[in-house]
Order: C-alpha cells, then sequence, then structure tokens
C-alpha cells in the first residue's frame, strides 16, 4: 500500500544512517519534504539531498541551541512543519558493567541523548505542530517493555521516551498533535556488523536462539515504514500507543 505524505513537511532527528536514514529515504519516497538533523552528514545521505526534497541540517539536535536549529530551518525552508520524528539514541557508554559501576557521568549522558533529544526537539517543533496538528513519532525500543541488564541505562531511558510520548499524546490531542512510539527489536544496521552472521541460516539461527519468533532482525526500512503509517492520514485515530516491531521477541516477558 502506497501511502502519500503529499504536501507534508518533516523532521528527522538523528537522520545520517541506520534506521534515521531509512525514515529519511521513505518519508521522501511518500512525497515529503524533509529535513534531516544529523551531527554528522553521510554519502547516503547526501544523495539523497540532490534526488529528493531532503535538507540535511548538520547540528546537535541533542542540545537545546541544535534542537532550535534545525527546527529553524525547517521553518525557514518549507515555512512549516508537520512531522517530527526523534530518531536520536545511544546505548550504554559501557555495556555490560552492573548498576554499582554505572557513574552519575554515564547516567548523565544517556539522559541527555536518549531522553532529553526527545524533550528539546519536541519542545521547539510544538508550537509550529499545533498551528494545523501534525503527528510525532518517537522511536524508543523493545528494551523499554524487557529491559536488559546489560544496557541498563538504555534500558531505563527508553522507557522514559515511552511515557513521555503517552503524556504529550493526551495533553496535545485537544491540538490535534499525535504521539506515538515505535518499539523496534534487534535492527540489521551497523552497529551489529561482526556480531550477526551474514550467511542466512546461521542469521536465522542467531536470532532464534535470542527469541526472536520469526528467525530475523527488522530491517530499518521496515521501522520505517511503520513511521510512516503512523505519521500519515491513515493514523489519524492512533495517539499515546507503542508499536512494537521485533519479530515476536517481546512475547518472552508476557
Amino acid at each position: 500500500m502506497f501511502i502519500s505524505l503529499e504536501g507534508k513537511v518533516a523532521v528527522v532527528t538523528g537522520a545520517s544512517r541506520g534506521i534515521g536514514l531509512a525514515i529519511v529515504q521513505q518519508f521522501a519516497n511518500s512525497g515529503a519534504k524533509v529535513v534531516a538533523s544529523t551531527r554528522q552528514t553521510s554519502d547516503e545521505l547526501e544523495s539523497l539531498s540532490q534526488s529528493h526534497s531532503v535538507l540535511p541540517v548538520v547540528a546537535d539536535a541533542v542540545t537545546e541551541s541544535g534542537a532550535i536549529q534545525v527546527v529553524d530551518n525547517a521553518v525557514k525552508e518549507f515555512g512549516k512543519i508537520d512531522i517530527l520524528i526523534n530518531n536520536i539514541g545511544a546505548t550504554d557508554p559501557r555495556q555490560g558493567v552492573g548498576f554499582q559501576e554505572i557513574t552519575d557521568k554515564e547516567w548523565m549522558e544517556m539522559v541527555e541523548v536518549n531522553l532529553m533529544s526527545v524533550v528539546r526537539s519536541t519542545r521547539v517543533a510544538l508550537p509550529y505542530l499545533t498551528k494545523q496538528g501534525g503527528a510525532i513519532v518517537n522511536i524508543s525500543s523493545m528494551i523499554a517493555l524487557m529491559p536488559n541488564p546489560v544496557i541498563m541505562a538504555n534500558s531505563a531511558l527508553k522507557a522514559a521516551v515511552t511515557n513521555l510520548s503517552r503524556s504529550l499524546a493526551e495533553e496535545f490531542a485537544d491540538k490535534r498533535v499525535r504521539v506515538n512510539t515505535v518499539a523496534p527489536g534487534p535492527t540489521r544496521t551497523a552497529m551489529w556488523d561482526g556480531i550477526l552472521p551474514d550467511d542466512p541460516n546461521e542469521a536465522q539461527s542467531f536470532a532464534k536462539n535470542i527469541g526472536i519468533s520469526l528467525g530475523r532482525f527488522t530491517q530499518p526500512d521496515e521501522i520505517a515504514a511503520l513511521a510512516v503509517f503512523l505519521a500519515s492520514d491513515w493514523a489519524a485515530m492512533i495517539t499515546g500507543a507503542d508499536y512494537i516491531i521485533d519479530g515476536g521477541l517481546v512475547k518472552t516477558i508476557h
């Protein structure tokens, strides 16, 4: 099913690679004008900007000034904002250490990147989204529901993003701004290079062994397709929802 976002202006943070880049690609293919925020651009993003209505903005959208810069560029170039995709995120700086070993500094780094990036970009974009109504899609994670002590801080902060999204959905419903989260499971991005086997049969066994019922990792374009749907008029009656896309992994907590 083709979903048209013709006439819409979307801001995507964390847009240069992986899930963010796939979201930019699919939004552009759906007809949206896309402002792609990134701390450092990529060849793939630059190529998209040559063939589609994509405006890369190099800024650190984790910070308040960076978030303002991105939104200001979007409004200056396209005159409005209809859609915000908060995709910035990072995993724990020291994976696998116990709770007692995670320092305050490391906790605050995770708070800044995973939570405050959503707070700041949302706060700056909302005055424009409320003018005509719109959609916010926050990229959370299935670890918000199935916390992993190996990445304890990341798990806690993704849960905070999911909770925040529900509160925003309630507060801004009267302003016709819908807020939903997408919670991916393990996704085939560069972070799994050298870990996930290249051989399809071995990759399937790997996925099954970690509990993914469908026997494979999610592809970034599958997450992007879900984000397009939630941002579109097809999802006009969906807000405050959390969509898990993990091949059945979260079943293990039920």
